[in-house]
């Protein structure tokens, strides 16, 4: 990748790793970052079923992956409104998870919040063919993309994730 040849799969400091023959440049697998937001109205939580491949049918979270240099709430607030056709504000960390994307399986560290969206009226756009509210008790866990969205999703909702402790200025 750093110099056009093809990377070789070779044993370093205890992993698996790629690394170019030719200049000895190492692809450390790391994780690309991205955001997604559980927004929440009158008891009921909004998915978004993806339009397009690799993930097309199943249902998400509201976000995606963050620009260049962009940062975390930033690039929430630009993908909700991207998807949904709405502003997000009321951001709050809840968490993190980490899964892999597409058929070769990217890592990717997703970073979750709590949001809070203006205006009741949604539409898809973007990559989404669709936005739903679901009752909490009906929310399709199963059709969910990703395994450690439909783990953290389901503890969110039954309580078991705490609140992040504030931070502190300097």
């Amino acid at each position: 990748m750093w110099c056009g040849r093809r990377l070789a799969s070779v044993r370093i400091e205890g992993y698996r790793r790629r690394r170019c023959p030719r200049c000895g440049w190492i692809f450390y697998d790391n994780a690309v970052p991205a955001v997604v937001g559980i927004i929440q109205k009158a008891g009921r939580v909004l998915l978004t079923r993806r339009a397009r491949p690799p993930y097309a049918g199943s249902w998400d979270l509201p976000g995606g992956f963050l620009e260049g240099g962009e940062l975390p709430e930033a690039g929430l607030k630009r993908e909700i409104r991207e998807e949904l056709a709405v502003k997000a504000h009321g951001i709050h960390l809840i968490g993190f998870a980490t899964d892999r994307y597409g058929p070769r399986g990217f890592p990717v560290l997703t970073m979750v919040y709590r949001v809070a969206i203006g205006g009741s009226k949604v539409r898809a756009g973007d990559d989404v063919s669709e936005a739903r509210w679901f009752d909490r008790d009906a929310i399709p866990l199963r059709e969910v993309a990703f395994p450690s969205m439909r783990r953290l999703l389901r503890d969110y909702l039954r309580g078991r994730m705490g609140r992040p402790a504030p931070l502190r200025g300097k």
